[in-house]
């Protein structure tokens, strides 16, 4: 994920955020598909503005696709 600037960060990005629990619940499947190089953005549309706007979901996810590519 790219990295934004202080206003973005303040202000977050648009689109329906599912919130924590709900990213939680598909984190692993989306961390799949990102290795498998599938259509992320459309199946997982609702996960990445929410990884963008929560920095410890973004973290998880983040740490979680580097120990699978490991």
């Amino acid at each position: 994920m790219r990295t934004e600037g202080p206003l973005r960060k303040l202000l977050g990005t648009r689109g329906h955020d599912p919130g924590c629990d709900a990213a939680f619940e598909i984190l692993g499947e989306y961390a799949e598909a990102v290795l498998r190089g599938e259509g992320v953005p459309v199946k997982y549309a609702q996960l990445i503005p929410h990884a963008k706007n929560c920095v410890a979901c973004r973290e998880d996810t983040e740490g979680l696709v580097a120990a699978l590519r490991e």
